[in-house]
């Protein structure tokens, strides 16, 4: 009975695929007219997209500033792109190529990308992405895959591929939305109002949506980086707005700013904004704090909500410590220590990685010993607070909890208002021991 019951949900599954990837009707008379195109998804390959859109909240930014087309540029004809306030207003100029305002940033790659469009007069348009240009005869020629929003009048209205993926410049039809699953795709589109656009592109993945509407799912590995276009389309006429044009880049690596990139100390000042004292070298790109009381030191640039990642290294016996969030000498400290030999060890929260006074880092903590370095990392983010070491989490709290309070209430911190919440300057201690640094660098969230 299992068996017989397995084997109907296989032909249930295998009979909705077969209906799924069938050409609908009423798209039958679209066979012939593209039967030549070489690059044309045959329907039983089609992969059907069934996921739903992606979370468009959180993480995109604007690329167009409500102002003017910084950030842009017309390519490949001479139909119009003019802003107007909160959209860009796209016209077709009779006789002008297939005209695409551009991005000047050429090197998207993995991305969820979110447009809204409204035709004002009915023309084909859409939105290329990961293209490329190179010069033509009169004008740049763009090419690369693009997403169809071809309004409602294409083919007398009957073929409604908006959401289908177009190979511009270099193909012709990819992925048409021509069968039986696309039919709610086809019928997204509503004329007269805003229609939102979705392209998440990730590796050689390509997934479309349309108001929400799953719509395309494309494999293939042609195209992996380039920008994007909003496309008029040659033609006798066309009036089509754009607006909420957001993108959330994915799998980027995040940019850190290097403290002593410069190779000196010109980011630097003393706690009172003097230079910084002569203890304190560069050597083969090796922060050192050596002499004689050469003091601590303040970034001068003040930082709340950052990531900083250094690799550190303490002497014998040694103590110092990294301050952020700091004025002058004070701020929360991430704690350095040879835990084995040096006497502030007996209170845990003075320990290694701990933050001073407040947290004790975890006992399992991984730590080198003195003379051998130690990755770290400080995430301060609103009242979120971490600290890490050599890869592993050791300290977490948010401030302005109970289980916060009890304890700055027992610090020495406990006077000063306010404390853990400034927005202050990464200090580097001068606690009368030997320390080095090196690969410090911050990133602001």
């Amino acid at each position: 009975m299992k068996y017989l019951a397995t084997l109907l949900i296989a032909c249930v599954s295998l009979s909705s695929f077969a209906c799924a990837n069938k050409i609908s009707s009423d798209q039958q008379g679209f066979v012939d007219r593209y039967k030549k195109q070489k690059d044309i998804i045959p329907p039983e390959e089609a992969l059907i997209n069934t996921d739903r859109e992606p979370e468009l909240s959180q993480g995109f930014i604007h690329l167009y500033n409500g102002e003017n087309l910084d950030g842009w540029v017309s390519l490949g004809g001479v139909c119009t792109f003019e802003p107007n306030g909160e959209m860009i207003t796209g016209t077709c100029v009779k006789d002008s190529p297939s005209t695409y305002l551009s991005t000047t940033k050429t090197d998207y790659k993995d991305f969820i990308f979110t447009i809204e469009m409204k035709w004002e007069v009915d023309g084909n348009s859409g939105v290329m992405f990961r293209s490329a240009s190179k010069p033509g005869e009169q004008f740049e020629k763009v090419y690369g895959p693009q997403v169809e929003m071809e309004g409602f009048e294409s083919h007398d209205g009957k073929r409604k591929w908006s959401g289908g993926i177009y190979g511009q410049g270099y193909a012709a039809w990819i992925y048409p939305l021509w069968l039986d699953a696309h039919a709610e795709a086809r019928a997204a589109l509503k004329a007269g109002e805003w229609n939102r656009l979705t392209i998440h592109a990730e590796g050689e993945t390509v997934k479309t949506w349309v108001n929400g509407v799953p719509a395309s799912h494309w494999v293939d590995d042609g195209f992996l980086e380039g920008f994007f276009s909003l496309q008029v389309h040659s033609g006798r006429k066309g009036k089509i707005h754009f607006r909420n044009i957001m993108v959330k880049e994915l799998n980027v690596e995040p940019e850190y700013e290097d403290l002593f990139g410069t190779g000196d100390f010109s980011k630097w000042t003393n706690p009172k904004g003097g230079p910084v004292g002569n203890g304190w070298v560069i050597e083969n790109d090796v922060i050192y704090r050596g002499g004689l009381k050469p003091g601590s030191i303040n970034t001068i640039e003040n930082y709340k909500d950052f990531e900083l990642r250094f690799d550190w290294k303490i002497s014998e016996a040694g103590n110092s410590g990294v301050k952020y969030r700091a004025r002058g000498g004070l701020g929360l400290e991430y704690q350095l220590l040879d835990d084995e030999k040096n006497a502030d060890s007996e209170q845990p929260n003075h320990r290694a990685g701990s933050l001073y006074d407040l947290v004790a880092a975890a006992n399992n903590k991984p730590l080198n010993p003195a003379g051998e370095w130690n990755r770290a990392r400080i995430i301060a983010n609103g009242n979120h607070i971490e600290h890490w070491l050599n890869g592993e989490k050791v300290v977490e709290i948010e401030y302005g909890t109970e289980d916060w309070t009890e304890r700055f209430e027992l610090s020495k911190y406990s006077k000063h208002e306010g404390f853990g919440e400034w927005t202050g300057t990464i200090h580097l201690q001068d606690h009368q021991s030997p320390v080095w640094y090196k690969n410090v660098k911050i990133r602001k969230l």
